[in-house]
């Protein structure tokens, strides 16, 4: 047995045409104003009962307006395709049940799929019941003057309700008299009718769904003899990104890229056809708006508490919680839990590392000054301990040494000795010379070093032979997800 379904519509339509009838008065002979009753005209006989008060001999009082449906008629030449469904996508406002108000939050998400309503022309009567005719005069001037000839007829305050608009139009002034000539001694109260028509529509039940994604998808595709994955775009393997997993791929809402920089996530809509990183981030093609994003996850964005997890391709999940910046959409601003970014490598004056030691020597560090180029900086009298990453060769000559060669007196030991500092490694003045307490050459660990100068750290790869910023950079769409 099919679900029961009723909406009242019909109801509402005369509902809606007894308002428009109503709030009509007369003046009588001592210039009194009366307000006209109106009421609908199809009366249950248990009702009509009660008014005659279970006599025959009561007599209907007047001036007074009944309404009611005369006649309803298909209206074939609005038919339209019956089988068209218009899916609207609606997003509440987050309310506050304790405070009762709204917030500036986003609330629940709707998809609400309607089905192609049935056209119909719907007739309305107006028996205008008076005692006089002064009375039929001033009730059909005011009625008839508010019609020119239509007005519009509103249902519903739903503004997703397609239907709730129609127009009401008085089409005939129908019957101006029931009585008859000539007239005899009784006579009823007279009657004048008139004939109103609208086009409405009867709409079947709407499909109402709460509006999900699947925000994070981990699924063995197919694995290959060489442990790679082949998606459905291209090879995996020829895009450089953070955090791809063997044998698995990972599918975050909207396929974006990600850009962390300086404290600020960018998306990047990333081309299937584009396998480099080179991403121009100041081309407004290449990014998104956040709440492009932020709209297919079911749940609600909350500023300064919603999460952005980052998964760097060694150790754990790197957490931030976010704000969107609110004179640019295309950003999102971080501030990370310094308890998941990874730790510094201690190292010490020997360039000995803690972990070669297997124990905390206490001297170890994991910072440094500055990061400097050494052809353009001048350490000017360093104090003791100073350490700089240097991005330049120092005093590094050819196999054949120059007897002429003079070094840059900014780089000298105390003696006025010329010290061989190579690029990329981290030097450290002693007192009386620069030596060398982190060699890049021979490193064969990955190195996390914060520079105390601007507070980011940074990570020596050995694979890739370079200083990066330690998990900044571009993460890919397998690798990044929302907890919101």
């Amino acid at each position: 047995m099919a679900d029961h379904f009723y909406d009242g519509q019909l109801r509402r339509y005369i509902t809606q045409f007894i308002r428009v009838m109503s709030n009509f008065s007369y003046k009588d002979g001592k210039g009194n104003v009366i307000q006209v009753p109106t009421r609908y005209g199809d009366m249950n006989r248990q009702v009509a009962q009660i008014l005659n008060k279970n006599s025959e001999n009561v007599m209907p009082s007047a001036p007074f307006i009944s309404c009611y449906i005369k006649d309803i008629k298909f209206d074939r030449p609005r038919l339209q395709d019956p089988t068209f469904v218009s899916k609207i996508n609606i997003r509440e406002r987050a309310f506050d049940e304790n405070n009762q108000e709204y917030l500036n939050e986003q609330g629940a998400n709707y998809t609400v799929e309607r089905i192609m309503p049935t056209p119909y022309v719907i007739t309305f009567a107006a028996d205008i019941w008076t005692s006089n005719t002064e009375q039929k005069f001033q009730l059909f001037e005011q009625i008839a003057s508010i019609f020119n000839p239509s007005l519009d007829l509103q249902t519903t305050s739903n503004y997703i309700d397609w239907t709730s608009l129609s127009v009401l139009e008085l089409t005939d002034s129908g019957v101006w008299s029931s009585r008859q000539i000539p007239q005899g001694l009784e006579q009823d109260i007279d009657i004048m009718n008139m004939i109103f028509t609208a086009p409405i529509w009867i709409t079947p039940p709407a499909k109402v769904k709460k509006l999900g994604i699947i925000t994070k998808i981990i699924n063995n595709v197919f694995a290959l003899n060489n442990g790679t994955v082949v998606s459905d775009y291209q090879n995996l393997d020829a895009v450089t990104n953070f955090g791809s997993t063997p044998e698995k791929t990972v599918v975050t809402p909207g396929n974006f890229d990600l850009l962390v920089l300086d404290k600020v996530a960018t998306l990047i809509n990333y081309s299937f056809n584009q396998l480099d990183d080179n991403v121009d981030v100041t081309d407004p093609d290449n990014i998104s708006s956040w709440r492009t994003l932020l709209d297919l996850y079911p749940n609600k964005f909350i500023a300064d508490l919603s999460q952005l997890r980052l998964t760097p391709p060694v150790g754990p999940e790197i957490i931030a919680t976010m704000s969107l910046d609110p004179n640019d959409e295309s950003r999102m601003l971080l501030k990370f839990d310094t308890d998941t970014i990874p730790g510094n490598t201690l190292i010490d004056s020997n360039g000995l590392r803690d972990t070669d030691l297997g124990f905390d020597s206490g001297s170890g560090r994991g910072t440094v000054n500055a990061i400097v180029n050494p052809e353009t900086f001048n350490p000017q009298s360093p104090s003791v301990g100073i350490r700089y990453i240097i991005l330049e060769n120092v005093n590094i000559v050819s196999e054949y040494n120059d007897p002429e060669y003079n070094g840059p007196n900014a780089w000298k030991n105390s003696d006025q000795s010329d010290p061989q500092l190579y690029a990329n490694n981290i030097v450290e003045w002693s007192g009386t010379e620069w030596i060398t307490v982190f060699n890049s050459t021979t490193a064969t660990e990955i190195t996390y070093i914060t520079n105390i100068y601007t507070g980011v750290q940074y990570k020596w790869d050995p694979d890739q032979q370079q200083w990066s910023k330690s998990f900044e950079g571009i993460y890919d769409r397998a690798a990044w997800r929302l907890v919101l």
